[in-house]
């Protein structure tokens, strides 16, 4: 079958999938998510959709009612702050959508922050059509802010829609000078793509300040590949991340996935990493130079096999050097590879040109060892960064990322239990050659445990500050044989206990205290309801400020995936 008309087919499923969504959610039948679930084990890679992060389609709208609470307590340790839900109260269907997760968050400075997640409750009305009552201000990537150090916080709803461009999620928060860069993918919400989607725009970054101990948005500004403006839908951006110089430069900086065109066939690629940046402080962005070029296998193949080149976040160092850090794999062919590079590359002209991207380390992928309460079949290899600006290791790069212990084949409709650990590995030559990996955390059993998302912040005085997740794979109800989760397609016995930790280097990362339970109550996300894929997110946020690192997590301790904060006073 010519590759044209396998397009054209895959698009046509895709339109008569989101149909029957609509259709059973309007009529009450409760099997969308079995529907979804039966959309997932078709074969979708001729258009590539599976390979891409960025937000969703459609919502399951099949569940109307908060599941139970995990009602799992622990104790607080005395330097962490009381945990604090950042959303307003969320509504269910028809009223709502429940789902707040993928979070991002920015110190301003003066006790003032604002945090950012996805918000289910965009896909409500246009341009997505959930028959549900739309927010005020619409969107998919919602935000709240606080002026008192995170003691308090306002849901200020979604950024507001500019010129049609409506937020769809993959938010990311920065900022410098005073002022908030917030970037997200972006939509027009009155047109349609050539898949019947809304319509692209690329990126929007919108703009805002504290005015009055209130948080204002200025402006909007987006960007979209070029090949867009020849062949409309030719190129696809996804999973973009900013960075923000915080040293009196104007200098911002957003990496991201372009899903390209090859051999005529549009959004057929594995991932190239691409660079757009602003040097007046956001008034114009300029782009995109290529950190990471699409993967030899997938041009020689026109994009039928290849290597996915995805998550990408950039980092600006004390003399105004720029760090791209991103996944590269695993390999597609008649299957999934099972390994991963986490690999780096650096520009030294203003974002302008990249070396050759540098490996920093092999890993055994997560793509195919999702936690099991995931409600997604793959999950990405995401790594962070962030440069020593100050302090006794100023211009010390450190990337963090986390591997399966042992390679994760081809994924099946079971719970796959192989655990998972989180590394550290730092450069003190501007990232062309790398410190051998080291695990932060304790040492892990061979399946039970997977640590992931490990978020990397530097304190002011070279303190190494690192939150991430950490799920209990395990049976959490007194009947040895019921089938506890069944999410993503994957049932079984175990259930995924989730809470958020903190571990912390005073010598510039070469050793770690013993890491620190940041949330005071565990999440079962088997018993968590959501109306968004994933459940998760992709990521949580952390900042630093002084010697106190801000944390932002999606919890589902309240039986709903709700954005939850707490503040870390490290060590003085």
């Amino acid at each position: 079958m010519k590759e044209k008309e396998k397009l054209k087919r895959c698009a046509k499923f895709s339109v008569l999938t989101i149909s029957i969504l609509l259709l059973l959610s309007i009529i009450g039948i409760n099997s969308v998510q079995a529907v979804s679930n039966a959309a997932m084990a078709v074969d979708t890679t001729v258009d590539h959709k599976e390979l891409r992060s960025g937000g969703a389609v459609t919502p399951d709208t099949s569940v109307i009612s908060p599941g139970p609470a995990s009602g799992i307590e622990t104790v607080r340790h005395p330097r962490v702050g009381p945990n604090i839900r950042v959303n307003a109260p969320q509504q269910g269907f028809p009223d709502g959508l429940l789902g707040r997760s993928e979070t991002t968050i920015t110190n301003v400075g003066n006790e003032r922050l604002v945090a950012g997640f996805n918000d289910a409750q965009g896909f409500c009305g246009p341009p997505f059509g959930s028959a549900c009552t739309p927010s005020p201000n619409p969107g998919l990537s919602g935000y709240a802010f606080s002026t008192n150090g995170g003691s308090t916080w306002t849901d200020g709803g979604s950024p507001p829609v500019i010129n049609h461009a409506f937020t769809r999620g993959d938010p990311w928060l920065d900022s410098g000078g005073g002022t908030v860069y917030y970037a997200n993918l972006v939509v027009d919400d009155t047109k349609k793509d050539i898949f019947g989607d809304p319509q692209s725009l690329g990126i929007g970054v919108h703009r805002g300040k504290f005015k009055d101990n209130k948080f204002v948005w200025n402006d909007l500004h987006t960007f979209d590949s070029p090949n867009n403006t020849i062949t409309p839908d030719s190129d696809f951006y996804d999973k973009e991340a900013i960075a923000v110089s915080k040293d009196g430069r104007k200098d911002a900086y957003v990496s991201l996935t372009n899903f390209q065109a090859l051999c005529g066939i549009p959004q057929f690629g594995f991932g190239q990493i691409e660079v757009w940046r602003t040097h007046d402080g956001g008034n114009t962005w300029q782009g995109p130079a290529i950190a990471g070029p699409e993967a030899s296998d997938s041009v020689a193949s026109c994009g039928n096999t290849g290597t996915l080149q995805q998550s990408s976040v950039p980092a600006i160092g004390p003399n105004g050097e720029l760090y791209v850090v991103w996944q590269y794999g695993p390999t597609f062919t008649s299957t999934t590879s099972t390994d991963a590079d986490i690999i780096v590359a650096r520009s030294l002209d203003g974002g302008k040109t990249f070396n050759a991207p540098v490996k920093i380390a092999d890993i055994n992928s997560m793509r195919q060892n999702p936690p099991v309460g995931y409600n997604r079949n793959r999950i990405n290899d995401h790594p962070r960064i962030a440069v020593a600006t100050s302090g006794p290791n100023r211009g010390r790069v450190y990337v963090t990322f986390y591997s399966a212990v042992s390679p994760v084949s081809t994924a099946t409709n079971e719970q796959s239990l192989v655990s998972s650990q989180i590394f550290l590995s730092y450069s003190d030559n501007k990232g062309r050659t790398w410190s051998k990996p080291k695990p932060i955390a304790p040492a892990l059993p061979a399946t039970g445990i997977k640590r992931f998302w490990p978020v990397v912040t530097i304190e002011s005085g070279g303190n190494v500050d690192v939150v991430y997740y950490e799920s209990q794979e395990k049976q959490a109800t007194p009947d040895p044989n019921d089938i506890e989760c069944n999410n993503g397609g994957r049932s079984g016995k175990a259930s995924s206990l989730v809470d958020t930790y903190w571990v912390q280097s005073t010598d510039g990362g070469r050793t770690f205290k013993s890491p620190i339970k940041v949330s005071s109550k565990t999440s079962n996300w088997c018993s968590t309801t959501s109306n968004m894929v994933p459940n998760f997110g992709d990521y949580i946020g952390s900042a630093s400020g002084g010697n106190h690192v801000f944390s932002v997590w999606a919890d589902g301790r309240n039986g709903i995936p709700d954005v939850y904060f707490a503040r870390i006073a490290g060590t003085g």
